[in-house]
């Protein structure tokens, strides 16, 4: 379209609109399907998600409407709102742990003697287990052993006897799994206190 056509939009919307017996206090600029712009005193509906400018009747912006945006568009930009988000919450995260590290800590050396304090009574309950074990094989040991006296002697063996030898194995059994979760709860400990003593090192590291 030249230039004399889009003179002819404009000046016929102007027109339209400086002659109406009640004035419009607002203008809307927009492009219609033949990408020319429009100046008028309201804008069709179907032109509404191509985006348009509002003016005052002086010529001033008032506001300036952007297009809708594509379903692709809202994809990527709630993908990157969320990503912001994750990133935001972490950093939070990371700032209110370390705060507590620091308040826990007054410097790396109090982390290694935390961890060894922590390992040292996990030890210490895993040897007292260890003992009981011990101590209920001998008693094992004992039974089965009056029990093979009295097979030989051509005794009965009571049933009392053969079900105090199923409960000491039942809680060998049971003692070897609390140790066995002991280890566990070592290994995690031993992994937690590394993330910590590394980062309080950094933290202290940039205090100087």
């Amino acid at each position: 379209m030249n230039f004399c056509l889009r003179y002819l939009v404009f000046a016929t919307a102007l027109g339209a609109i400086t002659q109406s017996d009640s004035v419009a206090a607002e203008l809307y600029r927009y492009k219609n399907e033949d990408n020319v712009t429009v100046l008028n005193s309201h804008i069709p509906a179907r032109y509404v998600k191509n985006g348009y400018t509002i003016l005052s009747l002086d010529g001033r912006v008032l506001e300036v409407v952007p297009r809708a945006l594509t379903e692709q568009e809202i994809r990527d930009r709630d993908r990157r709102i969320a990503e912001e988000a994750r990133v935001a919450r972490e950093e939070r995260e990371r700032k209110i742990a370390d705060e507590n590290l620091m308040r826990l800590y007054g410097s790396p050396s109090d982390v290694i003697r935390a961890r060894d304090a922590k390992l040292a009574s996990i030890d210490s309950l895993i040897q007292t287990q260890q003992g009981n074990i011990q101590r209920l094989e001998a008693q094992k040991r004992q039974i089965e052993a009056a029990l093979a006296d009295i097979e030989r002697s051509g005794g009965v063996v009571g049933r009392d006897r053969l079900a105090r030898i199923r409960a000491l194995e039942n809680r060998i059994s049971q003692i070897e799994d609390e140790i066995g979760k002991k280890d566990e709860e070592k290994a995690a400990l031993e992994i937690s206190y590394a993330k910590d003593l590394k980062r309080v090192r950094e933290l202290y590291s940039n205090k100087r």
